[in-house]
């Protein structure tokens, strides 16, 4: 038989027979702010193009959730440039009534010099004590780019997890001290973060808003930054309820995780997930395809070729690292993936091939 990406990947999360394993290139098809909009840039036609004809899409996009899952109107939050001593900066401020919040990156002649939004543990307290006002985002340009993509994949909604709003205001090298030193004060905030993520999910599934969620935060709660003893209290238990929820609505879940994986995969196998991506082999991670799915049986890996790879190797090495993740991977469900998404405006001839020759390998050594 021979399917479309849309029938494809439908067959493939719901444990059906399907004609080859899919590949994903991690190209949305509309615009998608994390990444540069390659339907619109000369240099990714050759690839586009095969997408057309070859892979499978999960259409990737964002919903306005407001600051840390709070869409409270009085909060204002804004992008200026002012002067850091001699240097010049673009400076991210939040403010509610009497709390101030800033972020920025200066580089002058005194240096680099780097503040996140949390200064101090105790903001934390101070962020989930402003009132709280769901976010329930407008989502009428969803049903028209389902219509759009048509049978080209499914549609995709990116979902940060409780851990992800924590990650993003504070200096990792903050965060992973206080899961020593102020751990309480991090569960206080996630729990917290639980519930505005829950609610905002549940608004989603009940406005029949996507087909599969991405959920990212996850790998914030893994080595080295933490130890793998936290992990299930600081990720797993909060990622699996929302991956149950996915589920009594009849949709699929995803979970995004980079690094060192290996000696947390008893809390991915707990929070079970449709999928998971990306595994990422040493030296970068610390994790083969063939561990993960020693460990986690049937469910979907999604991986695993480094985009570094697809700067750098010889179309003949990215033939020969597909050739053995599929080796690793079709004892179970699988979906050929880079590592990363497109993020820059122009890619060399060499980078275009090697696209080129992972799509073809995929479909070479991918078939069933």
């Amino acid at each position: 038989m021979q399917l479309n990406s849309r029938e494809r990947l439908t067959r493939l999360l719901n444990k059906q027979e399907i004609d080859r394993v899919p590949i994903w290139l991690l190209f949305p098809y509309h615009r998608y702010s994390s990444y540069v909009d390659v339907y619109n840039i000369p240099c990714y036609k050759k690839i586009t193009d095969h997408i057309e004809k070859y892979c499978d899409t999960f259409d990737r996009r964002s919903f306005d959730t407001g600051f840390c899952y709070n869409a409270n109107p009085d909060i204002n939050s804004y992008w200026h440039k002012r002067k850091d001593g001699a240097a010049d900066c673009n400076e991210y401020v939040v403010e509610y009534k009497g709390l101030k919040f800033n972020k920025f990156t200066s580089r002058g002649p005194d240096g680099t010099r780097i503040k996140y939004l949390v200064d101090e543990i105790d903001d934390l307290e101070k962020i989930i004590n402003i009132p709280y006002v769901q976010p329930k985002p407008a989502l009428e340009s969803y049903f028209k780019e389902k219509e759009e993509l048509g049978t080209r994949g499914l549609m995709m909604i990116n979902l940060t997890d409780p851990l992800g709003p924590l990650y993003g205001i504070m200096n990792a090298g903050d965060f992973s001290i206080a899961t020593i030193t102020d751990y309480d004060k991090l569960i206080n905030f996630t729990d917290v973060m639980n519930e505005r993520v829950m609610a905002y999910t549940k608004y989603l599934l009940e406005n029949n808003i996507g087909e599969v969620f991405f959920i990212i935060g996850t790998e914030f709660a893994g080595p080295p930054l933490v130890s793998p003893s936290r992990f299930n209290e600081l990720s797993a238990r909060y990622v699996k309820g929302i991956v149950d929820l996915i589920r009594e609505y009849g949709k699929k879940s995803i979970v995004h995780y980079h690094g060192n994986l290996y000696h947390v995969l008893d809390g991915m196998k707990y929070i079970n997930p449709d999928g998971l991506h990306t595994i990422e082999a040493p030296p970068i991670g610390d994790c083969t395809i063939a561990q993960a799915r020693e460990e986690l049986g049937d469910m979907i890996l999604i991986g695993n070729i480094q985009y570094d790879d697809l700067a750098h190797c010889e179309t003949a090495q990215i033939e020969e690292i597909v050739r053995i993740i599929m080796e690793e991977g079709k004892s179970g469900r699988l979906i050929l993936s880079p590592t990363a998404g497109p993020y820059e405006e122009f890619i060399p001839e060499k980078m275009i091939n090697n696209y080129i020759s992972m799509v073809n390998a995929g479909i070479k050594y991918g078939n069933y």
